[in-house]
């Protein structure tokens, strides 16, 4: 029987991820699994004068764990910096994760094509099953 004990969510704070929490919160449940969220960024782009680089989006993205995950014990937060779907990928075998899942973005093709996908790229190179939720045509989330 497959047994999923760490989920993997990559967030970026948008209301595109916060649309699939549910999901991701049944899923935790069903599995007694932990629930890992990740936001990468390159850090210097967050930088503020006087402040360590990454201290404000790390204030952000605790403050987004604070608000959708209050409820949730094992619960695990990390911000990331570096290239997406290359972190996303290193934070997987780092910490055993057993599944990922992330939202779909409902791009056009010709932007797919010219800046790539995150998901496509994680999807592509996962060691472990990668679950993709289309937020915008979800009939449980409407």
């Amino acid at each position: 029987m497959l047994d999923y004990k760490k989920i993997l969510f990559p967030v970026d704070l948008s209301e595109t991820s916060a649309k699939i929490i549910p999901h991701v919160k049944t899923i935790a449940e069903k599995f007694g699994a932990e629930i890992h969220l990740i936001f990468v960024a390159k850090v210097h782009e967050y930088y503020v004068e006087d402040e360590e680089p990454g201290t404000g989006i790390k204030k952000k993205v605790k403050e987004y764990k604070d608000k959708f995950f209050k409820d949730i014990q094992d619960s695990n937060m990390v911000v990331a910096d570096g290239d997406a779907a290359d972190e996303i990928l290193a934070y997987v075998d780092a910490q055993d994760i057993d599944m990922v899942v992330m939202p779909t973005r409902g791009r056009k093709a010709l932007d797919k094509a010219i800046f790539g996908s995150v998901s496509a790229n994680v999807a592509r190179s996962a060691p472990v099953p990668v679950l993709f939720v289309n937020p915008y045509r979800d009939k449980f989330l409407k």
